[in-house]
């Protein structure tokens, strides 16, 4: 269980959202609270690989969202401090296909998705 679920469900370069998840994460890693992160809806797009801003006058978060799930992945050995999820049915309903997605997240369908958010203490929507 986690005691943070951060669910990111703004599309990147939209609105300010994304960007204020991403702060809030690392926000809670570098102060040891275990986090759990899912990105669902329009938040997918944040794994895609190669963003591109276009015109939106935002900074891109894609370097920020790959260092999320590297440091996700060097945390493993020291258990749940961050885990980074994404719901299947939202790559599907967007329509994007592994291929085109970082790597380094767990996809999971509706049933893990309700586990991870409803097990949290603390649950922050982006």
């Amino acid at each position: 269980m986690s005691e943070l679920c951060i669910l990111v469900r703004t599309a990147p370069y939209s609105k300010i959202n994304a960007a204020e998840a991403v702060r809030h994460i690392n926000g809670a890693v570098n102060n040891n609270v275990k986090t759990s992160v899912v990105f669902v809806d329009g938040g997918v797009y944040c794994l895609k690989d190669n963003q591109d801003m276009g015109v939106s006058g935002f900074t891109s978060i894609s370097a920020a969202v790959k260092q999320i799930i590297g440091t996700a992945k060097m945390l493993e050995d020291e258990g749940d401090t961050l885990k980074v999820y994404t719901h299947k049915g939202s790559l599907d309903e967007c329509g994007i296909s592994a291929d085109k997605m970082l790597s380094g997240f767990e996809v999971v369908d509706d049933k893990k998705l309700a586990k991870v958010v409803g097990s949290a203490k603390t649950l922050m929507i982006f």
